[in-house]
């Protein structure tokens, strides 16, 4: 009993604690055949070398026909109580394999058996032999089927090895051509290949390519075979994989990289890896990861979406920084509906590390300057257009005698030449709404009809009802239906059928209206209040309204001026229903007003963050609290993030990078005073911000940030208390912009449909792809900005990019197309529709 507690535990211990080398993965068998006699031929009784050993209920042996040879020997235990039986190298000086401490070596055998077996370790040190540890079990198998595992690196002071399969319950387990050879090492780079049997050319147990194992989940039927059907160019030996799934109710299938510690790949926390595989697919697939700690193996993350490919094609992703206590990874490709998916070429290689940048350098922090040009207008609300111009519009520009005079205005401005164009502007589109439209047309809702009169109070303005809809062909606005209801601040969001949703804000009397409203894009017309549900709920003024993936809609918490909304102070809508459901975990909902949220990372996360804010009302200074809430939990809440850096702020831009990280600028502490000069950049994946230099100008209300197609972000406006306007544009250039030559889109179709892929020619290193949608924002809000990954496929010049079936994720319109290197540089967007 004492014996079989020592084998159980070091069964537990060895391999952990004598883990492979980071290099070991890259490794090959590279020496002579250390196993005397490996097919069991010479020797008259028993074979020349080998021994039957064992322990408790004792195992007849016989010679059977062998898999290559005349002999085999099979080992049958019967009556068992207790104990086990092998056949293993004898452990004497003239048979025993002589191995070097520090080395790994590559064992293998041959196999059938009627019952489960274990791969047995033992080892000479100090002058004896003694039990070292299982490797792993094994399955039973009716026809001959090989064992390939890598040994933990040998201890110091150990001699020799000798090892077999153990057989340890009632059955017969027949064994043949036995191997032992030393593994060579593969040089010592970090973008060496990481994946044991990358092309499935070894076989391991159960029919099943060395070094990898069929995982899944759930109700579905799955049937699978090994193949000779490889891209072209694949090694020789070469082998694929197919999974087919049929009958899917749920779940998935995969061929994961084995997580057998002799396996699986070391790797380094911190360090980043790109992940590579040759697949084809009837369905788009995911690469999905688990990682290996000190407790054991967990499911990771996905870490990209891969089109369906009729013919092999080449799927990478590059992950996030390996969380801190990683030392393994293991992946697949997974599948997840009836379908075959077919994959070979597996690879697994570390990112080169970035040179370490000095502190202020603009590959880390982006760098600021301000434009020569200043703006001819009060730009109060700014819409990045079709081709590439934004349309700033200040209507009376929030100056009453502006009002009184009737002068309203509006430009359109050329980042790229630096010229405005005045537009002729028919109404006071101050405090409007504003989203684009399918057509790339900029509809514009609401706004101001009076201004506050005597005795009045600062918020007392009285709404608009009219509408227009701006054309980028002509630079002219065109009158469409008035609302319903008049609006002053409302929120205005397209939804995935391209019709625009409207709530929120004062109405012609000058009080919160509870009016929903709906534009019918194929009629341009707003429809009677009794065609659209009504909820009779008071939104506030610009609320923060997200379109979710099930075409509901989601209120952040962030507003304008005063409290948050009773109850938990965000919800989830059904506009469809007029139901609403609060969102628990927003903390300081009445601390919310002029704060900033956005969607983070591709919108396929469904993961929303709202960002510092304050209370116009009070006078309590600015929070810096962030929030954060995954929309695609079962049951939504939001919880705490890391704050932003710095002191509390109100009037908070937030900007999606084409780089998918988030910059915040700009803000005061108090309501149009005490201006906040500090930035931040928000890393997703990290979870974290990093501090950056801040714009050279203060602003606080009525400033706005646009990302340009060019990849820098314009900062406009600013008016605080004393009802100036800040006119001089502020240019960031983020640090994607300083790390060396950016890939390029040298061809794209100028439209795409939702649920097809399509093909791009581009330069450089790319692994993602990605639209942005253009953004148009007022008030620290633009509930349509968003970035939706498009996964992409193939090698070199050619890629093939999948968009997403879901309209809900991305609604029809104009869209900035862009993809990424390695580093996360990307190119300058195209422009492409997205019908």
């Amino acid at each position: 009993m004492l014996v079989a507690a020592l084998a159980c535990l070091l069964t537990l211990l060895v391999p952990v604690a004598s883990a492979p080398s980071p290099a070991s993965a890259a490794a090959v068998p590279g020496g002579p055949e250390l196993v005397s006699n490996p097919s069991l031929e010479e020797g008259a009784t028993e074979p020349t070398c080998f021994s039957r050993v064992g322990w408790g209920t004792p195992a007849t042996g016989e010679a059977v026909p062998g898999r290559t040879g005349a002999r085999a020997i099979a080992l049958t235990l019967s009556g068992h109580t207790e104990g086990d039986a092998k056949l293993i190298q004898q452990e004497n000086a003239a048979c025993a394999p002589v191995v070097l401490p520090g080395k790994s070596y590559q064992i293998s055998l041959w196999y059938r058996s009627t019952a489960p077996v274990a791969l047995t370790l033992f080892r000479r040190a100090g002058g004896s032999f003694g039990y070292w540890g299982e490797v792993r079990s094994y399955p039973a198998a009716a026809g001959w089927t090989r064992v390939v595992a890598t040994t933990p690196v040998i201890p110091e002071g150990t001699e020799r090895l000798s090892f077999g399969l153990s057989l340890g319950q009632n059955g017969t387990v027949v064994t043949d051509d036995y191997s032992a050879r030393l593994l060579s090492e593969a040089p010592a780079d970090p973008a060496g290949e990481l994946v044991a049997n990358p092309f499935l050319t070894e076989d391991g147990d159960a029919g099943m390519p060395a070094c990898f194992a069929l995982a899944g989940w759930d109700e579905r039927t799955v049937s699978t075979a090994l193949g000779d059907q490889v891209p072209a160019g694949s090694p020789t030996g070469a082998r694929s994989y197919r999974t087919s799934i049929s009958d899917h109710r749920s779940g998935d299938a995969k061929l994961l990289t084995s997580e057998d510690l002799s396996c699986a790949p070391s790797v380094q926390p911190e360090r980043s890896y790109r992940v590579a595989v040759q697949y084809r697919s009837d369905l788009p697939v995911t690469l999905s990861l688990f990682r290996h700690t000190a407790e054991g193996w967990s499911y990771w993350q996905d870490a990209a979406t891969l089109p369906a490919s009729p013919g092999f094609t080449t799927g990478e992703a590059i992950t996030a920084p390996l969380p801190a206590g990683t030392d393994r990874l293991a992946w697949g490709v997974t599948l997840a509906g009836d379908g075959t998916l077919d994959t070979t070429g597996y690879s697994l290689k570390a990112v080169p590390e970035e040179p370490v940048l000095p502190p202020g350098d603009p590959a880390l922090m982006g760098s600021w300057s301000v434009s020569a040009t200043e703006l001819p207008v009060r730009a109060i609300h700014s819409t990045l257009l079709k081709d590439g111009r934004l349309l700033l519009i200040a209507g009376s520009g929030n100056d009453g005698n502006q009002f009184a005079a009737g002068t309203f205005r509006s430009v359109v401005w050329n980042p790229t030449t630096g010229v405005f164009k005045q537009i002729p502007t028919p109404y006071d589109m101050f405090c409007a709404g504003h989203v684009t439209l399918p057509d790339g047309k900029v509809l514009l809702a609401g706004g101001t009809a009076a201004f506050p009169g005597a005795g009045d109070g600062p918020n007392t303005f009285k709404s608009s009802p009219k509408s227009y809809y701006f054309d980028p062909k002509d630079d002219s606005c065109h009158r469409v239906s008035d609302m319903p209801d008049a609006h002053w601040y409302p929120s205005l969001t397209k939804l995935g059928n391209g019709d625009i949703w409207a709530a929120g804000g004062l109405n012609a009397n000058a009080q919160g209206t509870v009016a929903t409203q709906m534009f019918n894009t194929k009629t341009r017309s707003w429809l009677p209040l009794n065609q659209v549900p009504q909820t009779y709920t008071y939104w506030g003024t610009y609320p923060h309204m997200f379109l979710l993936d099930d075409g509901t809609l989601f209120y952040s918490g962030a507003h304008t001026f005063g409290n948050g909304r009773p109850g938990t102070g965000s919800s989830l809508y059904d506009w469809r229903t007029a139901s609403v459901l609060d969102v628990p975990g927003l903390r300081e909902k009445d601390m919310r007003d002029q704060a900033g949220s956005v969607f983070i990372g591709p919108v396929q996360d469904q993961r929303v963050m709202i960002v510092g804010g304050g209370n116009t009302d009070g006078n309590r200074a600015a929070i810096n609290l962030v929030d954060i809430v995954d929309l695609k939990a079962q049951t939504p809440s939001y919880t705490a993030g890391p704050d932003l850096p710095g002191p509390g702020k109100l009037y908070v831009n937030l900007v999606n990078l084409a780089d998918r990280t988030v910059l915040a600028s700009n803000g005061s502490q108090q309501n149009r005073s005490q201006s906040v000069r500090s930035a931040a950049l928000y890393a997703p994946d990290a979870n974290a911000w990093t501090s950056i230099s801040p714009d050279p100008v203060p602003r606080n209300y009525h400033s706005s940030a646009i990302l340009l197609p060019d990849g820098r972000v314009a900062v406009l406006g600013s008016n605080p208390a004393d009802n100036s306007f800040e006119l001089r544009i502020s240019l960031y250039s983020p640090p994607y912009l300083f790390k060396g030559t950016r890939p390029t889109i040298t061809q794209a179709p100028s439209s795409v449909t939702a649920g097809r892929s399509f093909a791009l020619q581009v330069t450089g290193d790319v692994v993602k792809a990605q639209l942005i949608a253009p953004l148009s924002a007022t008030h620290q809000t633009d509930t349509n900005a968003r970035l939706i990954d498009l996964p992409i496929s193939g090698t070199g010049t050619r890629r093939t990019a999948q968009l997403t079936a879901n309209r809900n994720l991305v609604p029809p319109g104009p869209y900035m197309l862009t993809v990424s290197n390695a580093r996360g540089v990307p190119s300058v967007a195209r422009w492409v529709w997205v019908l």
